[in-house]
């Protein structure tokens, strides 16, 4: 009885429409074809996924090979930064062209930057390729969950969950082992020339199998209330204030005039936004951007909440761990991929679980937010604690798994919750904030960490280390090794250990907003279901409502 609730009732909105978006799929189609628009969409999402990790090993070949090791991180950040700037964009558009040809074309727009990434030849040219990569990549990420939320019904959203959810884990356990091999025994450039025949296998399997029910005239329909100002703003944003974030305390000190300005325009063109997203909501019959209506629950703040926290601690240990056994033990980038595996083995087989628990009984989604919150507190702390020298220490193995677990119970968690609180109409925009969210959160991570970790080397470097030194570690590991002596080379790790723990330290706050938010998420999902349940023994016209909806 208790287990069927959740599938049965779902909360309504503050206006008065059914939150459960799932109770009839948007399109129906035979058990077959749901199978092989899954697998197109688990490879497609693989694929954006992946190229956030397999860099991760690969940084030291690609900045050596470049001669330009001090913006190697923008080889990650330039991703992220559009990856995370277009994802409400994608899933908009979605509500006006369509779900089908829309994700084929931000495969497209992938695979043509993968190939620029491959042939490019300076660093500059490799960050712009990875910036444009980034927005196909954002549109396969957002609409690959619109697209799950349309047409997997509700007895099958759990598991369908947990799959798509598994893609973050694997990617972080075969990104980094891939990234390594490659970089060890052949060329990084073959990283990006493997998104080919990929993308053809995706274009082939949804070009076929998968439906687009927009008719041409809707499309028009559509275009006409199109928030093309919104667009514009969510853009200005996101740039400069993750810019800021980046290179403060790096290239430009915090108090430049470069840094703070670009803080204060993105600070101001978010309120900007937020501004004009409230005033097409209220008086435009303009269809916003930003779902302004969603703010009304709490419960579906709480989720976009989580969702942001979630993207600290997820990017920065997947990405920082593989840099920590590289720079701090000395270990080739293949090893240092192997290394991560306790992190990487247990998060799919966490996130399956999770899948499977929330699709049984929805109270499970915010119980096991808590728990992985718990997880997530546990296992960032103590990986602040690791010893500064080269020997790696046994115990951070433990922590890894901590970490994995905790993020392979939140993601599929969230991902549910969203489909059952929010309507079938704005389903599109609430799995685009939560997605932005989650990858906000991972972009503004990954910049205060590596600022964090810059201050660091900053500090430390000019105590035993010359200019040209320190100009050459900026440059190329490799050359630094050549100029300094062995004594040097342990303090160096040394420096780079205290910086890591430092990141790490600074991760224990978001993982700990992150716990507090899931307490409160559970509470207010519990709330919106007992209230359903006194509106239908209240109402007997409820039952008719969700019917005609």
């Amino acid at each position: 009885m208790e287990e069927t609730m959740a599938k049965e009732k779902a909360p309504k909105s503050e206006s008065g429409g059914n939150v459960d978006a799932a109770e009839t799929p948007q399109t129906e189609i035979s058990n077959l074809q749901l199978s092989l628009v899954i697998s197109g969409l688990w490879l497609s999402l693989f694929l954006c996924s992946l190229e956030t990790t397999i860099v991760s090993t690969s940084l030291i070949h690609i900045s050596n090979d470049l001669d330009d090791l001090n913006q190697a991180s923008w080889i990650v950040v330039a991703y992220l930064l559009t990856f995370n700037a277009f994802i409400l964009i994608w899933s908009k558009l979605s509500d006006t062209f369509g779900t089908k040809w829309l994700l084929l074309s931000a495969n497209f727009v992938f695979f043509v930057f993968s190939i620029a990434c491959a042939v490019s030849k300076t660093m500059v040219q490799l960050i712009i390729f990875r910036a444009f990569q980034g927005i196909g990549g954002s549109g396969m990420y957002s609409l690959v969950f619109v697209v799950m939320a349309q047409i997997v019904p509700l007895d099958k959203l759990g598991i369908c969950t947990g799959i798509l959810s598994s893609v973050f884990a694997l990617a972080s356990l075969l990104g980094p082992i891939l990234g390594g091999v490659i970089s060890d025994n052949t060329t990084w450039r073959w990283i990006f020339w493997l998104n080919a025949p990929g993308i053809a296998v995706v274009f082939a399997i949804l070009g076929k199998f998968m439906s687009n029910p927009k008719s041409k005239s809707e499309v028009r329909d559509s275009m006409k209330s199109m928030d093309l100002v919104g667009a514009f703003l969510s853009l200005a944003w996101a740039i400069p204030l993750i810019f800021a974030l980046q290179e403060g305390g790096d290239r430009y000190e915090w108090n430049s005039g470069v840094i703070i300005g670009t803080l204060v325009t993105g600070v101001f063109m978010l309120i900007l936004f937020a501004v004009w997203e409230g005033w097409v909501y209220h008086r435009s019959s303009i269809d916003g951007l930003f779902p302004v209506r969603l703010l009304k629950r709490s419960v579906t703040v709480l989720i976009f909440l989580s969702l942001l926290w979630l993207g600290f601690t997820f990017y920065v240990p997947v990405i920082q761990i593989p840099q920590r056994f590289q720079h701090v033990n000395n270990t080739t980038a293949t090893r240092a991929g192997i290394l991560v595996l306790p992190l990487t083995l247990v998060s799919p087989c966490s996130a399956l679980c999770s899948g499977i628990l929330v699709g049984k009984n929805s109270y499970w989604a915010p119980a096991l937010a808590i728990l992985g919150g718990c997880l997530n507190v546990i296992g960032i702390t103590l990986m602040s604690t690791l010893p500064v020298d080269s020997g790696i220490s046994h115990a951070q193995y433990g922590y890894q798994v901590l970490i994995g677990l905790s993020l392979g119970l939140l993601t599929p968690s969230l991902m549910y919750l969203i489909k059952i609180q929010v309507e079938e109409k704005d389903i599109a925009g609430a799995m685009g904030v939560g997605n932005m969210g989650r990858t906000l959160g991972g972009c503004i991570g990954l910049a205060i960490g590596g600022s964090l970790l810059q201050t660091e080397l900053d500090n430390d470097f000019p105590k035993f280390l010359t200019e040209q030194q320190i100009e050459a570690i900026d440059v190329s590991s490799s050359l630094a090794r050549s100029m300094l002596t062995e004594e040097q080379q342990i303090r160096v790790g040394e420096v780079y250990g205290k910086g890591f723990n430092l990141q790490f330290k600074g991760l224990i706050a978001f993982a700990g907003l992150s716990l507090i938010t899931g307490i409160f998420l559970f509470f207010a999902h519990i709330r919106s279901l007992k209230k359903e349940d006194v509106v239908e023994t209240g109402d007997g016209e409820n039952e008719n409502e969700r019917q005609s909806e």
